[in-house]
């Protein structure tokens, strides 16, 4: 049975809310996991992987592979194996992003470090990235497309790696700056946003290179607006620690209010001295009080309306790229509704 078969979901007519849609397919996803790795399938493994599967994702990586490879008219059951090592990347490199960024709560519980120790947690990242590779070697398809297939899960990986490098070293820099900010956010979240529309895109197959290529545009576009939206709603809404605002403030994030504020404030402006002083600091250092007088800094500066924009120009700069791509009216559509949601969503 295809996804466009699926009797159940209720999918909706485009143009279509995306979150009933996403639904759909993380439950599919969820049941592929569990047959993957059921949950008392390995001592002191299976339990605590699926403690981190089960925290409230919205499956929107494997999502993606499934949706651009199902638009482009290919074979949806071939895209699983990739879909699902999406999903254990993934949570691999959030339960390493938890340990190393020392964060308790993720999506409003413990994080997986904090319920079982670090050595735990570690092992558990370990053990989903052969999981993961295992799954795309052993997936029904010619083997170049195989072999394309891991060079851009393992390319994907290697740039992730590096753009977590840059982030947390260029943590309270006060050179920082906007083109840092882009480089890593282009490592962090675009590469491991755009792999899963690229491995889509070959598993369907006959796509040019060219094509490809153009797929790659749609995702540095649609990462950073992604990651951008991130950023906001660290300050707004919180993201799932406990209804905690300003966690990255507290570790000392290089957001794009950061960068954006340091390219603004004059270097004889004490807020811009205020503003490095107090991201410096020990995260154990950094209160509520401390935390809202950086928002003000923001605000004051204009790096809300900024990052608001960049969002917004982002996206149009997507949804240009969408018309040189082989999509259906349909395919076009459901991807603007993707793009939209990524920077309209709360959490």
């Amino acid at each position: 049975m295809t996804l466009r078969e699926w009797p159940a979901s209720g999918q909706p007519e485009l143009p279509m809310d995306i979150v009933p849609l996403l639904k759909t397919y993380s439950e599919k996803i969820e049941e592929l996991l569990q047959e993957e790795i059921p949950p008392q399938s390995v001592d002191f493994l299976s339990e605590w992987v699926w403690y981190q599967f089960s925290s409230g994702g919205k499956r929107l990586r494997p999502a993606l592979c499934l949706l651009t490879c199902e638009q482009l008219g290919g074979e949806v059951e071939l895209a699983y194996p990739f879909a699902l090592a999406s999903e254990m990347l993934h949570n691999l490199l959030l339960i390493h992003d938890d340990i190393e960024d020392g964060d308790e709560q993720r999506r409003d519980r413990p994080t997986l470090w904090v319920k079982e120790g670090q050595a735990n947690a570690i092992n558990v990242g370990d053990y989903l990235c052969p999981r993961a590779y295992a799954l795309i070697l052993r997936s029904k398809l010619p083997p170049e497309t195989v072999l394309k297939l891991v060079d851009i899960f393992t390319l994907t990986f290697q740039k992730t790696v590096e753009g977590q490098a840059l982030d947390i070293n260029l943590r309270g820099s006060e050179s920082f700056n906007l083109e840092q900010y882009y480089r890593i956010v282009q490592h962090k979240t675009a590469y491991y946003l755009t792999f899963n529309i690229v491995g889509g895109a070959l598993i369907a197959g006959g796509i040019s290179d060219e094509g490809i290529e153009k797929m790659w545009d749609l995702g540095r576009c649609l990462g950073p607006a992604f990651q951008i939206r991130d950023d906001i709603i660290d300050l707004t809404e919180g993201k799932g620690r406990g209804g905690e605002i300003g966690c990255d403030i507290k570790e000392g994030k290089p957001s794009v209010f950061y960068a954006y504020c340091l390219e603004q404030l004059s270097s004889d402006d004490p807020r811009r001295e205020r503003l490095i002083e107090i991201i410096r600091k020990d995260r154990t250092e950094t209160d509520s009080q401390l935390i809202q007088e950086v928002i003000d800094i923001f605000r004051e500066v204009g790096a809300f309306e900024f990052a608001d924009q960049e969002c917004q120009k982002l996206i149009e700069q997507a949804e240009g790229i969408l018309d040189d791509l082989p999509l259906s009216s349909e395919g076009q559509e459901l991807f603007r509704a993707i793009g939209r949601f990524m920077i309209d969503r709360t959490k």
